[in-house]
């Protein structure tokens, strides 16, 4: 039985305690994504004598929410905690349709709310050989409505606020464009991760990811991270040093029979908090 004191909107203020959740459960969040993502929309926080038992966040787009960072600590569970931030978390955005991509753990939780899957990403980590290929430029802040209308098209979500906020320059993203794709990154504890990755077909997506993985040196232990829902793309990266992880997470929708867009140019989610 639930015996939460508040339920409450986050703040900057509470990312440390955000951060104790990320520890116990061994995600690799950053102080910085986790800032990211509640200027972009609101999080709930469960608490109980000033102690957090758990997280959820909301990224609202006119077409969708995005539903992430949804986490019980583990003496918070069995209390119902998870099932109450998701009711209030599902109830916060006009729209009627919700997104999230779900950990294996958390999967049951969410198809009993009403979510279903229509897809799923793999994890392809590891130490990347091979060179750069040279098809993309740094994106620009002059690029904007031009990200903005690809990424309309192929995620099917409005979001300017989103890439204004990864090319502000004191991001820790770097965006990249091609004449008919982008690619970003973002560190993470060991290295980085890619996404979002849009591109007319996997061979463009693949000589795009060459071009910003081939710089993994730079990173602490040079760890780059994919998630991907195409067998190519996993191929190739295989052939250039990365394994497939166990896991994955599984793409659900709420509210519609599919997720927006045409998401067979979407390679990579910009995170899966994003969608």
């Amino acid at each position: 039985m639930l015996t939460v004191v508040e339920i409450r909107r986050l703040g900057v203020d509470d990312i440390p305690e955000c951060m104790k959740l990320i520890t116990d459960r061994g995600w690799t969040w950053t102080p910085e994504q986790w800032e990211l993502m509640l200027t972009l929309g609101p999080g709930l926080g469960a608490f109980d004598g000033g102690q957090i038992l758990g997280t959820a966040l909301s990224t609202p787009y006119p077409e969708a929410q995005a539903i992430s960072g949804v986490l019980v600590g583990t003496w918070a569970e069995r209390r119902g905690v998870g099932t109450a931030l998701m009711s209030n978390i599902l109830d916060i955005s006009p729209t009627p349709v919700s997104v999230l991509y779900a950990t294996s753990m958390g999967e049951p939780l969410y198809a009993r709310l009403g979510f279903h899957p229509v897809g799923a990403t793999a994890e392809y980590s590891g130490q990347y050989t091979g060179p750069a290929v040279g098809v993309t430029r740094p994106a620009a802040i002059s690029d904007i409505s031009a990200l903005v209308a690809l990424d309309h098209v192929v995620s099917g979500y409005t979001r300017p606020q989103f890439w204004e906020s990864v090319l502000d320059p004191a991001t820790p993203y770097t965006v990249r464009m091609s004449d008919v794709g982008v690619i970003a990154t973002r560190p993470n504890p060991v290295g980085f991760t890619i996404g979002p990755i849009i591109a007319p077909s996997a061979s463009v997506a693949c000589d795009m990811i060459a071009d910003v993985a081939a710089c993994s040196g730079q990173f602490r232990a040079g760890q780059v991270r994919v998630d991907t829902d195409n067998a190519d793309v996993g191929a190739f990266l295989v052939e250039r040093g990365l394994e497939k992880r166990t896991g994955g997470c599984s793409l659900m929708v709420r509210g519609a029979a599919h997720v927006p867009g045409n998401r067979s140019r979407y390679f990579a989610p910009a995170s899966h908090a994003l969608g």
